[in-house]
């Protein structure tokens, strides 16, 4: 009798449909439980929110110094219910002091529209460092003071916010404006029995920004002008010869000396005028350049007056200090350059 092979692969395709209809079983059944649960869990209610925006008639006062800005601007807000109206739970956590005239609401069609002005002066983040050629970031930031973002937000009204294009704060010109609204996160619940005891709270936060480019840098050629004829005498020092050489080492060091004041009494005024930061400034830079060339200067003369002790010596010594002239004057110009090139190119 034939042998047959049709008795093991009929196992075979059995078992493997076996296995499709519980497979399908299972996957028909979590379908009826995942419906279920849809089915059974409510929808998520939107959070409240209101349409933010602003307008800045005016910002001046930029003080580097004192680190702040003094600003005018108009809040407004578009909101579905009059109870919401964002601009009447103003906080500004970066202002030193703010002055509000009385909330104006108007109903428009189906929302409310609420508008009030706002006069300020506001604390900011200014670096100098690039100073004459640097970019200031300015910030006002307006939170809302009273509802966490689980039961209000911000909608930032990009659209119709703007800033007055007459404004030219001081020696700036603006170059960039946006507004835009961040959620603000505090490690703390301020004590809020609804939020869960340790946890964080979130506010929503509109952010006006600009940025301020200086265009005017006639503050710096009164800053750096006297240190630059300071250099100047320091450089005509190197040239001074006499027969009696006594006279004329004298005379350079009193000349080195008046360059050296000069230089150290313009860093304090530059200092007290532009104030104190972290970072050198190129300023600062210009300056301690200027007191390195004076110094070698000192030094250079006081060598050669050791070595001018020997008539014989005379060639010798002018040759030195011609060497040492030419090397410090073109360090000093080419780093100059390049200090300034680097903060304008940045």
């Amino acid at each position: 009798m034939p042998r047959s092979y049709g008795g093991p692969a009929d196992g075979r395709r059995g078992f493997l449909a076996g296995l499709r209809s519980v497979a399908g079983a299972l996957l028909a059944a979590a379908a009826v439980v995942l419906s279920t649960l849809i089915t059974a869990a409510p929808a998520a209610a939107a959070v409240p929110s209101c349409r933010v925006g602003a307008y800045v008639t005016d910002l001046y006062a930029v003080d580097p110094v004192g680190r702040t800005v003094n600003a005018d601007l108009w809040l407004w807000s578009v909101c579905p219910r009059k109870d919401l109206a964002a601009v009447e739970r103003l906080e500004f956590t970066n202002a030193t002091s703010t002055t509000l005239t009385e909330p104006s609401s108007e109903k428009v069609n189906n929302e409310y529209w609420t508008q009030v002005k706002v006069s300020g002066t506001f604390r900011q983040t200014l670096d100098q460092t690039d100073f004459p050629f640097d970019k200031q970031v300015v910030r006002i930031q307006v939170e809302e003071n009273e509802l966490d973002a689980s039961r209000f937000v911000y909608r930032a009204d990009v659209k119709n916010s703007a800033y007055n294009p007459r404004i030219h704060p001081d020696d700036f010109k603006i170059t960039r404006f946006r507004i835009g609204v961040v959620d603000e996160i505090y490690k703390t619940n301020f004590g809020d029995p609804r939020l869960e005891h340790g946890d964080s709270s979130r506010y929503s936060q509109l952010v006006i920004e600009f940025q301020l480019t200086r265009e005017g840098i006639t503050n710096f050629g009164k800053q750096i002008l006297p240190v630059y004829v300071a250099f100047l005498v320091a450089l005509i020092s190197f040239l001074i010869w006499s027969k009696d050489n006594e006279v004329a080492m004298v005379a350079r060091l009193g000349i080195l000396g008046a360059a050296l004041f000069t230089i150290m009494l313009n860093l304090r005024a530059v200092d007290e005028a532009m104030g104190t930061f972290l970072n050198v400034t190129l300023v600062e830079e210009i300056h301690f350049m200027s007191l390195l060339y004076v110094l070698i200067g000192v030094a250079n003369t006081t060598y050669i007056m050791k070595l001018l002790a020997d008539p014989m010596a005379q060639p010798a010594v002018r040759r030195c200090n011609n060497r040492i002239f030419v090397i410090a004057t073109g360090l000093y110009l080419i780093v100059n350059i390049v200090a300034i090139a680097l903060t304008v190119s940045f």
